[in-house]
């Protein structure tokens, strides 16, 4: 029986393992699809069931679902595209995520695990 490898410390980058999804809606330019993060909650979740929803990142603004901060912690991700990537590590080794289903007409990743 071997034992889980470390997880690494807070500032190191590596490249993540989560497996890239994109979702393209093509509409007509009358018509726009849901840029709610719910909605687009639901559809990935349903896409791809048995995973759910352990996170998100709105490229818009840079909101997302930080654990650190829901523990009462400093935020380490910022807002900018740049710690994304940093962000999908955190979703890797801290909320067990696999999937990052990309929403590219609402800027928005769901992350699924």
């Amino acid at each position: 029986m071997t034992s889980p490898s470390p997880k690494p410390r807070a500032g190191t980058q590596r490249p993540s393992l989560l497996a890239q999804i994109k979702v393209q809606i093509g509409a007509p330019p009358e018509y726009r699809g849901t840029e709610i993060i719910g909605d687009l909650r639901g559809i990935a979740e349903t896409l791809f069931y048995p995973f759910k929803f352990v996170g998100f990142w709105d490229g818009q603004t840079g909101n997302h679902l930080c654990p650190m901060k829901e523990a009462g912690k400093d935020c380490p991700h910022g807002t900018d595209i740049g710690v994304k990537s940093s962000y999908a590590t955190t979703i890797e080794d801290e909320m067990a995520g696999e999937l990052a289903v990309e929403f590219p007409h609402a800027d928005l990743t769901i992350y699924l695990g």
